[in-house]
């Protein structure tokens, strides 16, 4: 996600970029409890860009060890990326943005149900605000709520096609990943669902990657 201007509640789905030029930040006297709430969602932010790319580094790096160090960092990091998120929404408990965010680094954290929790809340304030649909799409990947991933694929193909097609291809990862390690997981329920997935991609055309996105728009993690 981009970063949110000081001072204004932000309505967009697609929140304006955070000037951080001299004269910026609002002084001290004319501060509120919003404009706290979008710094802490800021530097929350900040914190992702750069984990975002040292997870990319871990994917490409061959030294195990190097991967291991990586993913040490990249999980401290999430915990602080979290934190800021968590005050943001404390702040402003009606920024939306924060709340999906904070889902996101609790779901990397592997905390699946609170990070359910901080989505229902971003889509209590803000019903269509499809990147928390997608990303909790992803968490109910990680409880085996199939039906509900199912649910939220077709929402988010009818209002934001893009994104769906984010969410297909982590779909057929999570198979994959299942087909090693059921995780509890039923077999004819898992075939079930891979079977659902077939059928969507005959239904739509869609290839292995995602091509409609925007390298800019959605994070490759």
């Amino acid at each position: 996600m981009k970063r949110l201007l000081y001072g204004l509640f932000a309505l967009a789905f697609a929140p304006a970029v955070f000037a951080s030029g001299a004269g910026s930040v609002p002084s001290m006297n004319t501060r509120s409890p919003h404009d706290d709430a979008v710094q802490y969602y800021n530097s929350g932010e900040r914190r992702l860009e750069k984990l975002t790319k040292m997870h990319d580094e871990m994917k490409a790096a061959t030294d195990p060890q190097k991967a291991a160090d990586l993913q040490k960092k990249i999980g401290k990091g999430l915990e602080s990326a979290a934190a800021d998120f968590q005050r943001a929404t404390q702040n402003d408990p009606n920024l939306f943005q924060a709340w999906s965010e904070l889902g996101f680094t609790l779901r990397k954290l592997g905390k699946y149900s609170e990070s359910l929790d901080a989505y229902n809340r971003a889509l209590s304030i803000e019903a269509g605000f499809s990147p928390a649909i997608e990303y909790r799409a992803e968490a109910y990947l990680g409880l085996n709520q199939l039906d509900d991933v199912k649910a939220a694929y077709m929402l988010l193909f009818a209002g934001d096609r893009p994104r769906a097609d984010v969410l297909m291809v982590s779909m057929k990862s999570w198979i994959a990943d299942r087909r090693a390690n059921p995780n509890g997981l039923d077999a004819a329920k898992l075939d079930e669902f891979a079977k659902w997935i077939e059928q969507r991609q005959t239904i739509t055309g869609q290839t292995t990657s995602v091509t409609t996105a925007d390298a800019n728009t959605f994070r490759s993690w």
